[in-house]
């Protein structure tokens, strides 16, 4: 069985969050995804330099209408990445969707609660993989929910969780500051807190 070093997590990058005709831009217009659009074109980048010690593991949403709007079917994302209802489930534009060694799809914002995500975390810590990187969409949700439970899984046990953040996008307005900071700040505030190493880039050591 074929060792990693590296466990290189992408999670939702996906039209519904990059995409002039995915939700996020339908409800709130394209200046809200342009972080998320840089994002995009350093992490479809930094794919093409992945090696052999890496394995790439896709992570993609499939919600229920109406999943993040308390049911209501007429509010702005109540059809966020809903299957069959709009082009949100497909995978970005100019992603090299051949470098995932492994899809999971999810059901959740965070990535811990598909079963063949732990399955994967496991496997890849027991066979030796150092570290664990995340990246994707949004850093603020899904990602940031996804770390702290990857951390949760592999505490102990030598390999260290990452988040890419350069390789990670958020909502313009999560960068907007409040009294207590912007949600950005909040969230890589909770991510230290928890172990979670933050980096500019995928870091290799």
């Amino acid at each position: 069985m074929t060792t990693y070093d590296t466990l290189f997590v992408v999670i939702d990058a996906q039209r519904a969050f990059v995409d002039p005709a995915g939700s996020l831009v339908r409800a709130y217009g394209i200046d809200e995804v342009r972080p998320s659009v840089e994002a995009l074109a350093r992490l479809r980048a930094h794919l093409g330099r992945c090696d052999a010690r890496t394995r790439c593991v896709f992570v993609r949403s499939e919600y229920r209408p109406g999943q993040f709007t308390d049911g209501r079917l007429d509010a702005p994302l109540s059809e966020l990445c809903v299957p069959g209802l709009n082009i949100d489930c497909e995978w970005a534009a100019g992603l090299d969707t051949t470098r995932a060694n492994t899809v999971i799809t999810k059901h959740q914002e965070d990535a811990g609660e598909a079963d063949g995500y732990r399955a994967v975390v496991e496997q890849s810590v027991r066979n030796g993989t150092r570290q664990i990187v995340l990246t994707g969409f949004q850093l603020t949700t899904c990602v940031r929910a996804s770390a702290l439970t990857t951390v949760d899984l592999v505490r102990g046990r030598g390999t260290r969780v990452v988040v890419a953040e350069a390789l990670s996008g958020a909502r313009a307005s999560s960068y907007v500051p409040m009294a207590t900071g912007s949600r950005v700040e909040a969230t890589r505030r909770e991510l230290r807190a928890a172990g979670v190493v933050l980096t500019d880039s995928h870091a290799q050591s």
